[in-house]
């Protein structure tokens, strides 16, 4: 279903992926779409601004944003102080070859956070800090193994595609494949046998608190506690991977459950709305890629930490503070309790937890594509913009008006797939 209405707007034409083609006739991007997460199924309408939880489009549609760059942008669009410091920094130069100075107030306003872990370590996306979390454990333990949680979603790195299944390990090698072992979601037997069965081989267990890709079904505090317990008692170096999980506590999601990881890894909300990944550990993990030792392990990326994410982040971190965070998880948990009261009978549920909803028929581990694009442009065609997968994310320039138009919008797009979609 899209969108019929004649815009004013010209870049309608000549942005629609099937017409701008370059020279030897294909579409200048791959099947039009820079990202694959992008694709909704049909040609997307092009954002051309935004500017707190608003956001406007080349179809001359005014849209609440609750994709929010897919979670990253907790302050909304274009937040005048993150501006500023971005700004600020870029008219000093974008990127050098030396360290800079905003480094340091990222770093220290993370790890004012995080008070059981000692250094961080930046990179470019959230994919980078969890390529590069795992090659510190395996450094620090000798080891090679990973154990991943199905439906959890780490990057795109070749170890993190393993538990996807089939459909995301196409190009990778059977040997990596093999050095990952997916286990069942909060199935606490099955994560203890896979770690006594050959403890001496598992450099990490890697964990994603809010997995979307399984629906947005939370681990369980026993499952994240068996976890830390099994990593401590066999050496295993523990990462839990806060990419998207950060938001929900001041500590992140693993402060709230009262667990240590002995790496976090994220990034999204922690730039500002630019490039980011960080890598969080333990002082004796994060040595390894101290360049001052001998044979350190090599970490680059020509615009890892630089200045303009730095400075961005910095000010994002500190506007997130403990209040706010409070506030935007009761939104959350308000709309999502609103939406349910409406969509229960029609089949369908809204997961989450805080700040984060993600509508979902009752029950399912999975939602096909179909559905699942046929619910973005419902909601698009009401205004309200989410994920291609229908994950929505609060910001901080929304109030209880907004989020309470937000649950309507929603509701109601609910309520049209579900009533036009047989029952299986």
């Amino acid at each position: 279903m899209t969108d019929t209405s004649t815009s004013k707007v010209s870049a309608t034409r000549d942005h629609d992926p099937h017409l701008r083609r370059g020279p030897r006739g294909y579409a200048l991007l791959p099947g039009g779409y820079g990202r694959s997460t992008y694709y909704t199924g049909a040609p997307s309408p092009y954002a051309i601004k935004g500017k707190g939880y608003r956001v406007w489009d080349d179809r001359g549609r005014e849209l609440i944003d609750a994709n929010n760059n897919f979670t990253s942008l907790i302050h909304g669009n274009a937040h005048p102080a993150i501006t500023e410091a971005a700004t600020r920094a870029l008219t000093a130069g974008a990127s050098w070859g030396i360290p800079n100075l905003y480094e340091w107030d990222l770093a220290e306003a993370l790890l004012s956070r995080l008070p059981a872990l000692d250094q961080v370590r930046f990179a470019n996306s959230g994919t980078e800090a969890v390529m590069s979390a795992i090659r510190i454990a395996r450094a620090s333990t000798g080891r090679e193994r990973v154990i991943v949680t199905k439906g959890g979603y780490h990057g795109t790195s070749d170890v993190a595609l393993v538990p996807g299944g089939p459909s995301y390990t196409k190009g990778v090698t059977q040997g990596v494949i093999k050095d990952v072992t997916p286990v069942p979601l909060n199935d606490v037997e099955t994560l203890r046998e896979a770690v006594e069965a050959a403890p001496s081989e598992y450099a990490a267990v890697i964990l994603d608190l809010l997995p979307n890709r399984a629906g947005l079904i939370s681990l369980t505090e026993e499952f994240v506690r068996a976890a830390r317990e099994l990593c401590t008692k066999h050496g295993i170096v523990l990462i839990i991977d806060e990419t998207i999980s950060l938001r929900l506590g001041y500590g992140g999601m693993s402060g709230e459950f009262g667990v240590d990881p002995d790496i976090l890894t994220t990034g999204k909300l922690i730039g500002g709305g630019f490039a980011v990944g960080a890598i969080i550990g333990l002082g004796e993990l994060m040595a390894e890629v101290d360049p001052t030792r001998k044979s350190s392990l090599p970490h680059g990326g020509t615009f890892s930490g630089n200045p303009v994410s730095m400075a961005a982040g910095a000010v994002a971190v500190k506007l997130y503070d403990a209040a706010q965070v409070q506030r935007l998880n009761a939104l959350g948990d308000a709309a999502r309790a609103s939406v349910n009261a409406k969509v229960a009978d029609a089949g369908w549920e809204i997961r989450g937890r805080g700040s984060l909803l993600r509508a979902v028929p009752a029950g399912a581990s999975k939602v096909d594509e179909t559905t699942q694009h046929r619910l973005w442009w419902a909601t698009y065609e009401r205004g309200l913009l989410g994920s291609p997968a229908n994950l929505l994310s609060l910001s901080t320039p929304m109030n209880e008006s907004v989020t309470a138009d937000i649950a309507e919008r929603l509701a109601d797009a609910v309520l049209e797939v579900a009533n036009t979609t047989p029952r299986s």
